[in-house]
């Protein structure tokens, strides 16, 4: 071996120079002593938690559908959060009611989507918290350390959407950490679609032959 069959590296992290290697090396990112022992104690962050808020709605059955994907495909555990609104100030028996059937609905979508994980083999927690929804989806994610939030959207449209506002707009737009939108009417994520079959195209041999073809043209 001569001097021509090796090449001069440095460190891929600090620039250090590190020494010779072999011209056919495979080594395509060298590190030196010291950065090889850091990259050892770096933790590769993954997607370890999701939150997803739900409802009893198609958009949040689709919404789990997407979580219990990355779940099952990345080992993240995922946290069902309903978000009961905080009720103003009016007549105090009408409000007891109306609260009386809000906790009742946050009950049923909760059990609704705890076992939809359930009959998919996996484990979810539950949460209840009382609140302005968007606001109360993004503290808590913050606060609880969440690595993703999953969420439906009915697809409201543009128009809607500014008349009437969109949690997962605000969501999207105030969350530090991966939002993904699944639609009410989108496909369900991880199932194949059949792709339909091409008909057979007249001029590969299902039409007019060649020589007829240039006959019609007055080719010889």
């Amino acid at each position: 071996m001569n001097i021509y069959d090796k090449k001069q590296v440095k460190c891929s992290v600090c620039g250090k120079f590190i020494g010779e290697i072999d011209i056919k090396s495979s080594i395509r990112l060298p590190l030196c002593e010291k950065c090889n022992r850091n990259e050892k104690k770096i933790i590769r962050k993954g997607i370890d938690s999701i939150l997803v808020p739900v409802d009893i709605s198609e958009k949040s059955t689709r919404a789990l559908d997407a979580a219990i994907y990355f779940a099952k495909q990345l080992g993240s555990k995922i946290t069902l959060l309903y978000v009961i609104p905080d009720l103003k100030v009016g007549n105090r028996i009408f409000m007891k009611e109306i609260a009386k059937e809000l906790q009742k609905t946050s009950k049923i979508s909760l059990k609704y989507a705890k076992d939809y994980c359930d009959e998919r083999n996996i484990v979810a927690k539950q949460m209840t918290v009382r609140g302005h929804e968007p606001e109360e989806i993004i503290k808590i994610s913050k606060k609880s350390k969440y690595d993703m939030i999953i969420m439906g959207s009915s697809g409201k449209g543009m128009l809607k959407e500014l008349i009437f506002g969109s949690v997962s707009n605000f969501v999207m737009q105030n969350s530090d950490i991966p939002v993904l939108i699944v639609k009410e009417k989108s496909a369900k994520i991880g199932t194949k679609t059949r792709l339909k079959q091409r008909k057979p195209n007249p001029r590969h041999g299902e039409g007019r032959s060649f020589s007829k073809m240039k006959e019609k043209a007055g080719l010889k």
